[in-house]
């Protein structure tokens, strides 16, 4: 677990717990927003749930993630009827121009070295009028004084700002909103982000990332592992209190100050 990648079944901490249920209050939301007649495309998709979770709203989804494992455990958990999942390259989406109604890609772009070409790559397959709706963590919480990432799984990270000069170099409708928390969730967060801080500035040669990816995921495993002995409490609280993602999560007007940046772009 390295928290970037969340299995329901496997939550221990009280983090792991608010990240999927802010996954689940995107993939919710975007219910909303599509038609039953979209054909549909999660690039990115990660587990595999959320496009699960989606498949209910739209006529066909695919869910497509760079790592081969996790696309083999969502087609054996997840796959059938609308809902299948494929594995792609990183580089090219395997689908042909014009081909899907609706992309999402949620938490993926800050994984993506060429993160322009990710982007020309959703154009291509997304058709005329077709829409794109994409998150990302907001770097002006997260990193003070423009930083380098801290995650050592982040390529790099977005203000909004940023983000919507990205998405508009190809993408003629932008719209750049906010995911944010109630106050006590965004404490915990904010918290989060200040002990991670703190961490990384006794890091200051950056040898986290001179280590395999693999690695890193098993130390920091390790390190949750011995937090969840005196967290467990805390996370059957969240439990009880929070039940459904939209007690916690909301859209909001104010992108910079949001936990997460939330983009719609129309081609």
């Amino acid at each position: 677990m390295s928290g970037e990648r969340i299995y329901p079944e496997e939550i221990k901490t009280p983090e792991e717990y608010l990240i999927y249920l802010k996954e689940v209050f995107i993939y919710t939301w975007c219910k909303e927003k599509i038609s039953q007649d979209d054909c549909c495309l999660d690039a990115g998709c990660g587990e595999g749930y959320g496009t699960k979770l989606l498949s209910s709203a739209v006529k066909k989804i695919v869910g497509i993630d760079i790592d081969k494992k996790i696309i083999r455990k969502a087609s054996k958990k997840y796959a059938g009827g609308n809902c299948a999942y494929q594995h792609y390259n990183g580089k090219t989406i395997p689908f042909a121009d014009n081909y899907f109604e609706v992309i999402v890609s949620f938490h993926a772009i800050e994984h993506i070295k060429n993160d322009i070409g990710f982007i020309d790559e959703m154009y291509r397959v997304l058709k005329n009028n077709g829409r794109l709706i994409i998150t990302t963590p907001n770097k002006a919480i997260r990193l003070p004084g423009n930083m380098p990432s801290w995650n050592v799984f982040h390529i790099r990270e977005y203000t909004s700002t940023e983000l919507k000069r990205l998405l508009a170099k190809r993408f003629k409708e932008v719209t750049i909103l906010g995911i944010d928390a109630v106050s006590e969730v965004k404490k915990l967060e904010e918290e989060r982000i200040r002990n991670n801080l703190k961490i990384v500035s006794y890091d200051f040669l950056n040898l986290r990332r001179a280590f395999p990816a693999r690695l890193v995921s098993f130390f920091i495993k390790m390190f949750r592992s011995l937090k969840n002995q005196k967290k467990n409490h805390a996370l059957d609280a969240l439990n009880e209190r929070y039940k459904n993602p939209s007690d916690v999560y909301k859209i909001t007007l104010k992108p910079d100050e949001a936990l997460d940046i939330l983009g719609i772009c129309g081609k």
